[in-house]
């Protein structure tokens, strides 16, 4: 499946390049900022195993994580402790589905994605036959949103 990726997160959406930015993240934290990162890592390659190689969303959907998330979530953790300034205005993104990005929180994109993570856990098992869902845009979004928070960490 081909899908418009905005300029700013080319970089990233090459194979493995995303992976090698989460790593370097990886190593630069300590504490709960690393057991999240971690955590996004692993998600984004079986995103990436569905997306990018066939593989039915099924043979990963439990290995998806969000166990870091909703603990660091329940203890009040501060997601904008990951990068304390607002996402920037790309001008690459307007007019894409990113655009609305711009100017948000970190906090924000963070809980996005794993509301988007979850949903997906919690739908697929249930209505993975219903065609009205389409899996690949759905893991393909979820990706664009980590690629975009990784360009806005980086910078």
């Amino acid at each position: 499946m081909d899908i418009t990726i905005p300029s700013v997160l080319k970089s990233l959406a090459s194979a493995g390049t995303a992976a090698k930015e989460l790593t370097a993240w990886w190593k630069r934290v300590k504490g709960d900022s690393r057991s999240l990162i971690g955590e996004l890592k692993d998600n984004l390659t079986y995103l990436d195993i569905v997306a990018d190689d066939g593989v039915d969303l099924g043979e990963v959907i439990d290995k998806i994580s969000v166990s870091a998330y909703k603990r660091l979530s329940a203890a009040g953790f501060n997601f904008n402790t990951l990068k304390r300034n607002r996402i920037s205005v790309y001008p690459s993104l307007e007019g894409t589905d990113l655009s609305s990005w711009a100017g948000k929180e970190t906090e924000d994109l963070v809980e996005s994605i794993y509301d988007k993570l979850n949903d997906l856990k919690i739908r697929y098992p249930h209505v993975h036959k219903n065609t009205n869902y389409r899996w690949n845009v759905r893991v393909n979004n979820i990706r664009k949103r980590i690629w975009l928070l990784l360009m806005h960490v980086r910078n």
